[in-house]
């Protein structure tokens, strides 16, 4: 991430449209649920009602996310035209530092308000913030769209006391669904990608028997999700912070919203090859919570390293995308990174920065200015993002063996068979006559 100077001069909204508007906070994670009403009311009201900003979401995060111990530092802020709640914030502070609760494994996290009431509400928050809450040395506003109300407040901001700049993030990517299918999707793809996809496909289905799982809904999700672990063990996310079981808090924190309890309708989606589950993907809709407009989020996903030559990723985002357009969905996100990888999916990216507002007068402006310097005299080794499929090192081979070790195979083995034994509703078990009346392309 690199920090832009943004210009500080955005418009400014006068006086008298915030007169009556009044700003209280109220500390620590119940004060999610005392206002949870309110919350999902305001999320509702907004132009694109956002499933991280539920306040079941809200309520997960907070008691499970790794990145945080519960109990430190939330705050909920709320923003009342007169006796009318007109907006609220849903932050964290420590060491100094305002943050939004939720920032990290979110789309655009922010605050809610109507349309109608988001500047000035923003403005109101910014505000307060300033002049009466006291000991911090930096807000930050992660994953704002330059030119929002959460951007321009904080810009509007700047002067004497305080400064603002943008930190550049990855941005996040989107599939507009404007499909009537799965094969009028496939077929906009370029004719390299058809090409690709089709080709790793048949070859699955060359080497074996391998069977299509498509789970939807808490319990046939739930099912699948110790496989996953599992599996997500066998990809090369294991061992790194991208794993899902980096921490058994973030395991826990997954397992909520499989299970339905954080505001998002789960799902899941599997290849099952030799009895083992190769690739998973959860995916989250919102689309119970928000009927009028939905999407879905592709949250986590995983292959084996050991099948890598299979494609079976490919397969997986193909599959998803097929989800959601019979659910209805309006659009499919693939979160951030690996913008250029997504592109070839016909997801457009949506660029974001961390707004940060810094008073001048503290350790953090010395901290940030250090960093601008840096920046600006010392030249960072530029390394290319690679294919989220390429994830090697010289040690590959020796991890790739000990993922393929018998043992290992054998564990996977019983976790998929246990899950294919779940006999509840929600789940689909696709095989290659199935699949072949599915995929928008010959099997062979």
């Amino acid at each position: 991430m690199r920090p832009h100077m943004a210009e500080s001069g955005t418009q400014r909204l006068g006086d008298t449209d915030i007169s009556r508007l009044s700003v209280c906070a109220v500390d620590g994670i119940a004060a999610i649920q005392r206002f949870s009403t309110e919350i999902d009311r305001l999320n509702l009201a907004s132009a694109r009602p956002n499933p991280f900003l539920s306040s079941a979401f809200l309520l997960c995060y907070a008691s499970h996310i790794d990145y945080h111990t519960p109990g430190e530092g939330e705050r909920l802020f709320l923003i009342r035209d007169g006796d009318e709640i007109i907006g609220c914030a849903p932050m964290r502070e420590r060491g100094g530092r305002f943050r939004l609760l939720a920032p990290l494994d979110t789309d655009r996290p922010g605050t809610l308000s109507s349309p109608q009431d988001a500047l000035r509400a923003a403005t109101a928050l910014v505000r307060h913030l300033c002049n009466h809450e006291t000991g911090w040395g930096m807000v930050e506003f992660f994953g704002q769209q330059r030119g929002n109300a959460l951007h321009r407040a904080s810009h509007a901001a700047a002067g004497a006391r305080f400064r603002a700049r943008d930190i550049e993030l990855q941005p996040y990517n989107e599939i507009p669904l404007a499909y009537d299918n799965l094969a009028a999707y496939y077929q906009s793809l370029s004719s390299k990608m058809r090409s690709n996809i089709g080709r790793q496909t048949r070859r699955l289905f060359s080497n074996g028997a391998p069977e299509l799982i498509l789970a939807d809904g808490p319990q046939a999700t739930s099912a699948w999700f110790d496989a996953y672990c599992d599996l997500d063990d066998r990809s090369w996310k294991r061992g790194t912070d991208a794993s899902i079981q980096r921490h058994a808090r973030r395991v826990r924190f997954y397992q909520e919203i499989a299970a339905a309890r954080a505001g998002l309708d789960p799902s899941f989606i599997g290849v099952v090859f030799d009895g083992v589950l190769i690739a998973g993907l959860l995916v989250g809709s919102n689309a119970t919570a928000s009927p009028g407009f939905h999407g879905a989020w592709c949250l986590e996903m995983a292959y084996d390293q050991s099948r890598a030559e299979l494609g079976p990723g490919q397969l997986l985002l193909l599959l998803a995308v097929g989800e959601a357009i019979s659910r209805g969905d309006q659009l499919l996100n693939f979160m951030q990174n690996f913008a250029y990888y997504k592109h070839r999916w016909k997801a457009e990216p949506i660029e974001a920065v961390s707004v940060q507002l810094i008073r001048r007068a503290s350790l953090h402006n010395v901290r940030a200015s250090l960093g601008e310097l840096k920046q600006r005299w010392v030249a960072k080794p530029g390394k290319p993002s690679t294919d989220p499929s390429d994830h090697h090192d010289a040690t590959q081979a020796a991890v790739n063996r000990a993922i393929a070790a018998p043992q290992v195979q054998e564990h996977a083995r019983s976790l998929a068979a246990a899950a294919l034994g779940f006999a509840g509703s929600g789940v689909r078990r696709l095989d290659r006559a199935q699949a072949r009346a599915y995929l928008p392309f010959d099997l062979g």
